[in-house]
């Protein structure tokens, strides 16, 4: 089995909100105990984490003002190929969700179902990344 595979995964949350970081993280760590997760308000300080460590999956506000969403997915992709990408928005537009696409997000989350949907996402997210594991 590939050694990228065998660790434990390492989610990124990006959003300006201090407590929505930490209820997603919340969220996440009880459905998922094996993700190891890291925190940071904005795309610039993702950037900078993304310099330093590995990280398989980007959650980030994509109604974020500044450098957010779809520039931020673009930026993360380019820094970190690798990674994947999931938008988080309010506005479920369907021009959002292929803008989304169009950036290089791997998923587009409604803020409205995160808690059903993201769990699915990154579900999927979790059941790709073993198969490459069992697969390499």
């Amino acid at each position: 089995m590939n050694a990228k595979y065998n660790s434990n995964p390492v989610a990124l949350v990006v959003h300006g909100h201090h407590a929505v970081r930490r209820a997603l993280c919340e969220r996440i760590r009880a459905s998922f105990a094996n993700f190891r997760l890291r925190e940071a308000g904005s795309v610039e300080d993702a950037l900078y984490m993304l310099d330093d460590e590995l990280i398989d999956i980007v959650l980030i506000d994509g109604d974020a003002p500044g450098v957010g969403g779809l520039k931020g997915t673009r930026a993360i992709l380019d820094r970190s190929p690798s990674s994947s990408v999931i938008v988080m928005s309010a506005i479920s537009e369907p021009t959002c969700l292929s803008a989304a696409s169009r950036a290089g997000a791997m998923a587009f989350v409604n803020k409205r179902a995160i808690g059903s949907e993201l769990m699915h996402v990154l579900e999927e997210f979790t059941g790709r990344r073993a198969a490459r594991g069992v697969d390499d």
